[in-house]
């Protein structure tokens, strides 16, 4: 069955495929302009993997879960870039270590697949187009995924359907609610979702409370937080305003001000 993808001047984003669906939600290739953009991450709950390609085959590096935010300017962009983004609790199955090892932190790829991370950009210098290349790249991991030694934590399943719970809750859930609906107890819903995610499950809901108040403020104008933290979850809007400098170092106007834009 033929993949959905779409493509413009300089870039190609394609729906991952089959079985890869439930834990990629897209891929992407980037070739660099004369005005590249800078890339930047707020904390969303999800992860990346990054592959540079140059005239000497680049490099390839995961970018771990985020409590905190990263950016990279335009002139780090690379003649042609492809991102692989992850569902939240989508890239544990990938890499073979728990995902707290990579919170907040970027790792190069072959440091996690040893040459085998050497052998996919090889594979990928030598595919011409884009399109092929990102065919190479969804073999690949949904070859991992298929493998016989994918990192399968044994309560996977309980933080996707918590990850759901969360993210489906007009309010957010507490933590020890969370868990006696799941049937497990608080610290192994904790542990799991270190392992799955990257964090832990209070801290995951402070991160979607986040993006929610972010998504609010775009649908206005001129933002009204107080009234954003009363929808969103927030104590007050003071409670928004520290929220927002712990998780992005900067208040939500000062945030939403910066150039270039936060995504």
């Amino acid at each position: 069955m033929p993949h959905a993808f779409r493509v413009t001047s300089s870039s190609l984003q394609v729906a991952p495929r089959g079985l890869l669906a439930s834990f990629v939600r897209g891929l992407r290739a980037v070739t660099r302009g004369e005005q590249a953009p800078a890339y930047v991450r707020l904390p969303d709950g999800e992860s990346e993997l990054i592959i540079r390609l140059d005239g000497t085959r680049g490099d390839a590096y995961v970018i771990g879960t985020r409590l905190m935010p990263l950016q990279k300017g335009g002139a780090d962009v690379p003649p042609l870039a492809i991102a692989v983004r992850f569902n939240v609790a989508g890239a544990y199955p990938f890499f073979g270590v728990p995902m707290g090892e990579l919170t907040n932190r970027v790792i190069p790829l072959d440091t996690l697949w040893g040459a085998a991370g050497e052998g996919l950009r090889e594979r990928l210098h030598e595919r011409p187009g884009l399109e092929a290349k990102l065919g190479v790249l969804q073999d690949t991991l949904d070859a991992r995924l298929r493998g016989g030694d994918v990192f399968e934590p044994p309560s996977a399943h309980v933080v996707r359907r918590a990850v759901r719970v969360i993210n489906q809750a007009r309010e957010l859930p507490r933590v020890d609610a969370l868990a006696k609906a799941l049937g497990v107890s608080e610290r192994q819903l904790r542990r799991a979702f270190e392992d799955v995610v990257g964090m832990g499950p209070k801290a995951y809901a402070r991160v979607v409370r986040l993006q929610r108040a972010l998504r609010a403020s775009r649908r206005m104008a001129t933002p009204d937080w107080g009234a954003i933290a009363a929808t969103t979850g927030y104590y007050d809007q003071a409670h928004l305003i520290s929220d927002f400098r712990g998780l992005t170092g900067h208040t939500p106007g000062a945030l939403l001000r910066r150039s270039p834009p936060w995504p």
